[in-house]
């Protein structure tokens, strides 16, 4: 389990037998170990890598409130009951301490795409508004996240 990044883990969550609804501290470690499995072996290593890049690029846009209307209907297309990829995703989070990623693996941690048509089109910038004088754009949160300086409190990371 250490070769999957923690999207992955969620998709193969998503992908697996795990129920829809279940109470907290009922199901064991070793259960949701079973599911992740089962769902990598469901979806295969490709595919899984590819829906936990698509998935991520989503939130991302998302948490920018950028989501195009087409990217979010594959995302909705992809993972229909939203509450069940919410579980997954809090479920695998909560593996990644007994089983942590390799170094190769967390490299390829923060990987994210867009399926469809990213607001930026491929240049890592994505206008906001324009008048003749002046136009103001911003970083793509998918495409651009090397070029954006992150602030926390005041202070750049």
């Amino acid at each position: 389990m250490a070769e999957l990044t923690g999207g992955e883990r969620a998709v193969a969550l998503y992908a697996s037998d795990m129920p829809d609804r279940f109470r907290a501290g009922v199901v064991t470690d070793t259960q949701v170990a079973a599911w992740i499995v089962q769902g990598a072996e469901r979806v295969g290593l490709d595919e899984l890598r590819r829906r936990a890049e698509f998935s991520y690029g989503h939130r991302l846009l998302e948490m920018s409130n950028l989501v195009p209307v087409d990217v979010q209907a594959r995302h909705e297309q992809r993972f229909p009951k939203a509450r069940r990829l919410f579980k997954a995703q809090q479920m695998a989070s909560g593996t990644l301490w007994r089983d942590p990623m390799t170094p190769k693996t967390l490299a390829r941690n923060s990987a994210a795409e867009v399926e469809g048509g990213c607001p930026c089109r491929g240049t890592k910038s994505i206008p906001m508004w324009a008048d003749e004088d002046v136009s103001v754009s911003r970083g793509c949160p998918v495409h651009g996240r090397a070029t954006i300086r992150h602030h926390r409190a005041g202070v750049a990371l």
